[in-house]
């Protein structure tokens, strides 16, 4: 039989969104003397008003929650991961990609690519992607004026 095409979603090491994220939570949590500065605070934006860091700082926060006392490097993979869970999950928001995936005419899997190696890591499907199928199918939103 044939396989449905895949859909990749790939995160990468030394990402410097994830980096300022993971700045932030760990000097929330009062790390800070851990942490290296943050290159996106040297080039003058504030890390907590970026949208980018914002929306990334709940994998840095559950990857610190699950790795308190790791360096600073492994909290960073571990957020950079969990961000591509993340997502996964919100490209199954897509009522296209919801139907796909639900009909098997396409996968969703994730990786983790190391910058510095070029190696990467395929990390499969969602785990709770049946979960997700099972939430049922998202709406498709009109907007209008």
């Amino acid at each position: 039989s044939d396989q449905p095409p895949v859909l990749l979603v790939l995160g990468n090491s030394m990402n410097e969104a994830v980096q300022s994220a993971v700045h932030e939570a760990m000097r929330a949590a009062g790390r800070d003397i851990d942490v290296p500065p943050s290159k996106l605070l040297l080039e003058g934006y504030k890390e907590e008003d970026l949208a980018l860091v914002q929306k990334l700082l709940p994998a840095a926060r559950d990857a610190l929650r699950t790795m308190p006392g790791a360096p600073f490097v492994k909290v960073c993979d571990a957020a950079g991961k969990l961000n591509v869970w993340s997502t996964v999950e919100s490209l199954f928001q897509s009522p296209k990609i919801y139907d796909d995936v639900a009909a098997r005419r396409l996968t969703v899997q994730g990786a983790y690519i190391d910058v510095k190696t070029g190696k990467v890591q395929f990390l499969g499907e969602h785990r709770a992607q049946q979960d997700l199928l099972e939430e049922g199918r998202p709406l498709d939103v009109v907007r209008t004026a």
